[in-house]
C-alpha cells in the first residue's frame, strides 16, 4: 500500500512486524553495565592497591563507570543498528515499481500494489471495482 501521508492503520492491517530495535538496544544496554562493573572489578582485582583499610572491590564507585557505559552503548550500537536495519530493509523491501511510474499516489492518491496469479486477477479487478477503485492497472 502505497499512500500520501503515514497511515498506522494501514501497517496494521497489513500485519508488518514490529522492529527488534529495542531488543537490541537492551542488549547492547546490558552489555554496556556488565562490562561497566566487570572490567573495574577486574583491575582493581589484577592491581590491588589497599587504601586505609577499604575494600578492594566496591561497588559503588563502579555504578557511575557502569551507568555512564550502559548509556554508551545504547545510544552507539541502537544508532548502527538503525542504519544497518534500514540497509537491510532497503534491499528485502524496495519501493514498489509503482511508487516510482505513479507520483500521484505520493500526493493524493492511495495506491495498492497487489501480486496475483492470472487466474486470480479478473476476480481481483472485480472486487477492486465494486469498492471504489478508480482505476486499475494491471502489469504484466
Amino acid at each position: 500500500v502505497i499512500s500520501p501521508c503515514p497511515r498506522h492503520e494501514i501497517d496494521h492491517a497489513l500485519g508488518n512486524p514490529t522492529t527488534i530495535l529495542p531488543w537490541i538496544a537492551l542488549f547492547f544496554g546490558a552489555l554496556g553495565c556488565f562490562i561497566g562493573y566487570s572490567f573495574p572489578a577486574w583491575t582493581a582485582s589484577d592491581w590491588v592497591l589497599p587504601v586505609s583499610g577499604k575494600p578492594i572491590l566496591a561497588i559503588p564507585p563502579y555504578t557511575i563507570i557502569g551507568f555512564e557505559l550502559t548509556i554508551l552503548f545504547t545510544t552507539i550500537f541502537t544508532l548502527v543498528s538503525i542504519a544497518m536495519l534500514g540497509i537491510i530493509d532497503s534491499f528485502r523491501f524496495p519501493i514498489p515499481r509503482a511508487a516510482k511510474k505513479y507520483p500521484r499516489f505520493q500526493r493524493d492518491r492511495f495506491g495498492v500494489v497487489v501480486r496475483c496469479d492470472a487466474e486470480k486477477l479478473e476476480q481481483f479487478e472485480t472486487i477492486m471495482k465494486n469498492n471504489g477503485a478508480e482505476e486499475v492497472h494491471v502489469e504484466k
